[in-house]
C-alpha cells in the first residue's frame, strides 16, 4: 500500500516537474510610422508616445526610422523607392525582439499607407489593430494647392510633379509620386504605379496574399479629417475617390476594390472589424483627447501570458531518477529539490 502511495505521489511530482509557470505579462506593443517630411523622433511623435505610456506604463513602443539621423529620415520620408523602403522596414520589425508576439499599429498620413504596406507584404511579426490618421489610402488625385497662390514656383513644382509623376525617375525616387492617383491618366497609372496599385490590388492579376493579410486584422481603424487639404480627396483616407461621371464621392461601398474584395476589406466590414472616424480640423490635427480615446479603446491589450516549461536541468532530472531506487521519502525529497532547483543533500 505504502509502496502504492508512494508512486502515486511520484508521478503527481513528475507532472509538476513538467507544468508550465506563467511569466508576468504585458501590454501588446505598438508601432508607428510617421508621415511626409516628419521624423522618427519628432516632437509630434514623442508626444503620441508618452501619451501612451502614461496609460500603459509598461508597454513597448517602437517609431519606424529608415535612417537613425533624423534629418535623413525626414528627408527618406520625400525621396525613396517605397518598395525598398517597405522592405527595409519589414526588417527592421523582424529583428526587434519586443514585437516578435505581434504589435499594434498607428500610422500618420502617408506611414499609414505604408503600414498597410507592411501588413500585405510582410505581416511577420503580425499586426493586430492599424490605425491610420489621414492616410491617402487609395492615394491623391491632386497636389496640395499652394498656401500662397502668387507662389510661382510652387505652382510651378506642382505641375511638374503632376505631369512627370510616372516617369521612371520619378517612380523610382519621389514618395509621393508612387501614390499620385491620376484619374484622367488611369491608364498610364495602372502601367506604372510602382506602389500604390499594387497594394491596393487594382491590377488584372491580383495577389491573394494581400487580401489575406488584410483580412487577419482585429480591427482597421480609419480617421478622416474633416477640413483636410493635404489629402484630396480627403476622403481617401477611407478609400474614397471622385466620381468622375458625375464629379462627386465615390464611395468605398461603391468600388469594385470593395465589392469584389480585392485587398479583403469587404471581409473585415462584414465581420464588423473595419471603422470609419471622423476627426474636426485639418489634416494631422490630433489632440491629446483624441490619443488617449484610441488608446484606450485599441490599444493596451494584455498579451496572452507566456509559459516556461519549468523543468529543471537535464542533469538535475537524470540525478533524480538514478537516484530512485531510495526509500519513498528520500525519493519526495529528491523531487522536491529538482523543482525547486536546489542542490540535493
Amino acid at each position: 500500500m505504502r509502496s502504492s502511495i508512494g508512486l502515486t505521489i511520484a508521478a503527481v511530482l513528475l507532472t509538476c516537474l513538467a507544468a508550465p509557470k506563467a511569466v508576468a505579462s504585458s501590454p501588446r506593443p505598438v508601432v508607428m510610422w510617421h508621415g511626409l517630411g516628419d521624423s522618427y523622433n519628432s516632437g509630434g511623435m514623442q508626444r503620441v508616445e508618452s501619451l501612451i505610456k502614461d496609460m500603459y506604463p509598461d508597454i513597448f513602443v517602437h517609431s519606424i526610422y529608415l535612417d537613425e539621423d533624423p534629418e535623413k529620415d525626414s528627408k527618406a520620408s520625400l525621396f525613396g523607392k517605397l518598395d525598398e523602403q517597405i522592405e527595409s522596414v519589414c526588417d527592421q520589425i523582424a529583428s526587434i525582439p519586443e514585437l516578435q508576439d505581434g504589435f499594434d499599429g498607428l500610422g500618420f498620413s502617408q506611414g499609414g499607407l505604408f503600414l498597410r504596406g507592411y501588413v500585405e507584404r510582410c505581416n511577420s511579426p503580425k499586426v493586430y489593430n492599424l490605425l491610420t490618421f489621414g492616410s491617402p489610402q487609395n492615394g491623391i488625385e491632386d497636389i496640395p494647392p499652394c498656401d500662397n497662390p502668387r507662389d510661382f514656383v510652387c505652382r510651378r513644382r506642382n505641375a511638374l510633379l503632376k505631369t512627370q509623376a510616372y516617369a521612371a525617375y520619378a517612380q523610382n525616387s519621389l514618395t509621393v509620386a508612387q501614390y499620385y492617383r491620376d484619374l484622367d491618366r488611369f491608364d498610364k497609372y495602372l502601367e506604372n504605379s510602382r506602389y500604390l496599385a499594387d497594394v491596393n490590388n487594382e491590377r488584372a492579376v491580383k495577389n491573394l496574399a494581400y487580401a489575406d493579410n488584410i483580412k487577419s486584422l482585429e480591427n482597421l481603424v480609419l480617421y478622416l479629417f474633416t477640413e483636410d487639404q493635404t489629402v484630396v480627396p480627403k476622403e481617401s483616407a477611407w478609400f474614397g475617390q471622385t466620381d468622375k461621371s458625375n464629379g462627386g464621392l465615390m464611395y468605398l461601398e461603391d468600388r469594385a476594390l470593395y465589392r469584389e474584395d480585392w485587398i479583403g476589406l469587404k471581409t473585415l466590414d462584414q465581420a464588423g472589424k473595419l471603422s470609419k472616424i471622423v476627426l474636426e480640423g485639418r489634416h494631422m490635427n490630433i489632440t491629446n483627447e483624441t490619443v488617449v480615446e484610441f488608446a484606450e479603446k485599441y490599444l493596451g491589450t494584455i498579451l496572452p501570458e507566456t509559459e516556461e516549461t519549468g523543468e529543471p536541468a537535464a542533469d538535475a532530472v537524470q540525478e533524480a531518477m538514478s537516484r530512485f531506487g531510495k526509500s519513498f521519502y528520500d525519493r519526495l525529497q529528491i523531487f522536491m529539490s529538482a523543482m525547486s532547483g536546489q542542490a540535493y543533500i
